[in-house]
Order: structure tokens, then C-alpha cells, then sequence
């Protein structure tokens, strides 16, 4: 399948930009593996704005700490700003696991 970039984000494909930059569908993203539940009423530790009852594609847990809940866009901003030097974790500050599991979801992380 081929996706204009725009597009493959609103279509739930994941696109990873590392090498050697792979592209999934949206049946065979990749997915975290942590399945974890929220307490009730969490909020986006980025937007403070509620997020959904389970991991979807616009809903993320850090594998770290699995307490710190945000969206898919609120952390692609964090990333974009942050840089890779300081991305991490917003709740646990992990920045080993945190970016190589942000990575492999499609979370671009520039270099500065």
C-alpha cells in the first residue's frame, strides 16, 4: 500500500524514522505491549485533557514507569521540542526505554 505521509497519520499508520525507515498499514503497526489499565479519570500528563479507557494509536503508556499516560500528538510535540538530547519521559524521566519504544510506535524524535 502506498500513503501520501499526511494521510497514512490520519489512516493510523505508523511510520518509524529510524532506519531503515519502515511504514505499517494500520492492521500491522507495530503496538506497545504493556497492557496496562488507567485508573479512572487520567488525563494526557502533556494537554492534562482526559485520554481514552485503553491503549488505541492515539492513546500511549510509557513502558517505563506505566503510570504516565498522553497522546499521540502531545507526545510527537514533546518530541519535536524536546529533541533527542532531552526527550523522556514526562512523569518518570526514563529516556533509555522511553525513546526506543516511542521510536519503534512512530514518534519522530529530531536530533536537535
Amino acid at each position: 500500500r502506498w500513503f501520501h505521509l499526511p494521510c497514512a497519520k490520519e489512516g493510523g499508520c505508523v511510520n518509524q524514522y529510524i532506519t531503515p525507515y519502515s511504514s505499517y498499514c494500520h492492521e500491522h503497526r507495530p503496538q506497545q505491549e504493556a497492557q496496562e489499565t488507567q485508573e479512572p479519570g487520567t488525563n494526557c500528563l502533556i494537554c492534562m485533557e482526559p485520554v481514552e479507557d485503553r491503549m488505541t494509536f492515539t492513546t500511549m503508556v510509557c513502558p517505563s514507569c506505566k503510570r504516565a499516560w498522553f497522546h499521540r500528538d502531545c507526545i510527537q510535540g514533546q518530541a519535536m521540542r524536546a529533541g533527542a538530547l532531552f526527550f523522556q519521559c514526562p512523569l518518570c524521566r526514563n529516556g533509555e526505554a522511553f525513546v526506543v519504544e516511542m521510536f519503534s510506535l512512530g514518534i519522530r524524535v529530531p536530533f536537535r
